[in-house]
């Protein structure tokens, strides 16, 4: 059902409001791979870490001067030396024309050379730093994930998501103490556009659009600029696009999205070994675990909507609300504060959240994804992990499950994609969803042919440049496991179906064994004590027989 213009629509409706390789499998038995699972868990060890560069978006403040933007070249010298060009003095990096994929990509939008996101970011520049080696960042200033020292040549130690309620009061404080600052903190490199790239230099050709804002709200604009509509006019927005939702691009744009918010908040308290949490929303009950005022913040009880004043998040102010106004004055969200964080979890309805068994069914699902590579595949791990799917993959399409039935539980601004990044609740949901990713990626270990190369939603084929994020990167880059990128979860997710049902065959056939082992060893024994009792207990040794025939006397 396509929405209405200037109608504030949830999550799912928003979702839903336009028409529309095969992973490898293990080489194990089911039985065989079920018992090493079993087995082995708790020895995993670590892999080697291969990481991805420093990437963020929207645009170092580097790179939003007249000149910059005109030339469209984004390659800022690193230090003080004008000529150091990318580092490229110490040989860390040189300036290269950016890639963009032109492969064809399908799904509702059918525009051309409309939206400024097309080939992403060639509307903005098609120069910028390409790094050697480990080192990373707009400048080459940086190094890749996971890799630390003045040559980026020292793995660090993969970082530790941790559940959320089993934080020691030391981290649960570090945690929220880090969201509240950041939230107040300017993001120190990265500024935000405030208007579309035709009007990006202002109306004198000299003043370039932008805008500071805080390291968190630069986190929930870089949502709403992925799901924003393209405006066609003053009030004519296309509402059918989307570069981080209903395609393939939903597991590694979020994952990606939280990773540079973790960094920053690394570089924010001074700690490298700092890691987001996780919320494992799969309980099956209809109340939010983790809507309490030590935590994320309990209803207000005058008005169930609000936060309770007892939260620090009773403070926060909301950014990037107003999609309509948006699309009415054709301009895009500028950080100014909107109103109070709202949120309205059903309580004590029938409503409940997904389950542990909703997750193993998910993770059972062998294929990535499915054509067409939207909101209407079926039997597809993605489709089915952010919510589109029954867990177990069958198509339903009024169904609601896992990551957007979460959301559409939560209420309020929760419920609103453009949105839904101001709750701070967004953080560790999204951060339980890349668990179940990760947890997928290792037990099937996809090829890279498992992500359609073409003809996905727009932002969603494989080397497609996650929009907005810069300097550019690809799906391709995020498509692996987390210890791959420098970080792990401290979690133990419920085995699949396949797993489970090997298991079960394994065990039904180790008890039906003994039971038929030990009913042929009643079955002797009662035969032997039968004999025993006939020969007058003469030890089976002695036993002699007679040359009589039957019914001969003796």
């Amino acid at each position: 059902m396509e929405p209405h213009q200037g109608q504030i629509v949830p999550w799912w409706q928003f979702l839903c409001s336009t028409p529309s390789g095969p992973a490898e499998r293990q080489s194990l038995r089911p039985a065989v791979m079920g018992t090493l699972r079993w087995l082995l868990w708790a020895g995993l060890g670590y892999l080697v870490c291969f990481c991805l560069p420093r990437v963020q978006a929207q645009f170092p403040r580097a790179c939003m001067t007249v000149d910059a933007l005109r030339s469209k070249r984004c390659c800022p010298a690193l230090g003080t030396e004008p000529g150091n060009i990318c580092g490229s003095l110490q040989g860390r990096g040189w300036c290269q024309g950016v890639q963009a994929d032109t492969r064809p990509w399908s799904g509702p939008y059918t525009l051309r050379n409309v939206d400024d996101r097309e080939r992403w970011p060639l509307r903005f520049f098609n120069q910028s730093c390409q790094c050697a080696g480990n080192f990373a960042g707009y400048n080459c200033g940086d190094c890749k994930f996971g890799w630390t020292g003045p040559e980026c040549n020292m793995e660090k130690p993969a970082i530790v998501r941790k559940d959320v309620h089993s934080l020691t009061p030391e981290e649960r404080d570090q945690f929220f103490s880090a969201l509240d600052r950041a939230k107040t903190t300017i993001h120190p490199d990265y500024v935000i556009a405030t208007q579309h790239w035709t009007s990006l230099l202002g109306p004198t050709g000299e003043e370039p659009q932008i805008a500071n804002c805080s390291i968190y709200n630069y986190f929930v604009w870089l949502h709403y600029y992925s799901v924003r509509d393209t405006l066609l006019g003053p009030g004519h927005p296309f509402t059918g696009i989307d570069f981080s939702h209903q395609g393939p691009a939903f597991v590694t744009w979020h994952r990606y999205h939280l990773l540079l918010l973790e960094r920053d908040l690394q570089r924010l308290i001074g700690n490298d070994s700092f890691a987001l949490p996780y919320w494992n929303f799969a309980t099956g009950r209809n109340e939010c675990d983790i809507c309490m005022d030590q935590l994320f913040g309990a209803p207000r009880p005058d008005d169930l909507g609000l936060i309770s004043l007892n939260s620090r998040f009773s403070q926060w102010q909301i950014v990037c609300n107003s999609l309509d106004d948006y699309n009415r004055l054709v301009t895009l969200c500028n950080g100014s504060d909107e109103g109070p964080l709202r949120r309205r979890p059903p309580g004590s309805s029938s409503k409940q959240l997904p389950t542990a068994e909703d997750v193993r069914r998910c993770l059972s699902l062998q294929e990535f994804d499915s054509p067409p590579f939207f909101r209407n595949s079926s039997f597809s791990f993605r489709n089915a992990l952010e919510g589109f799917d029954k867990p177990s993959g069958a198509l339903n399409s009024p169904m609601l499950s896992l990551h957007n039935l979460v959301h559409s539980f939560l209420n309020g601004t929760s419920a609103l994609p453009h949105a839904a990044a101001n709750d701070p609740i967004f953080v560790v949901l999204h951060s339980f969803t890349d668990a179940i990713f990760d947890e997928w990626m290792k037990r099937f270990n996809p090829p890279d042919s498992a992500w359609p190369e073409q003809l996905a939603p727009i932002g969603h084929n494989r080397l497609y440049n996650m929009v907005p994020f810069f300097p550019p990167v690809t799906n391709n880059e995020l498509f692996q496991t987390a210890e791959q990128l420098g970080y792990t979860y401290a979690i133990d997710l419920p085995g699949s179906l396949e797993e489970t049902q090997a298991w079960a065959v394994m065990v039904g056939t180790t008890i039906g064994g003994t039971l038929i082992a030990l009913a042929i060893l009643v079955l002797l024994l009662v035969l032997f004590q039968h004999r025993r009792q006939r020969r007058g207990f003469e030890p089976l040794m002695n036993v002699s027989f007679s040359p009589k025939k039957y019914m001969e006397e003796a």
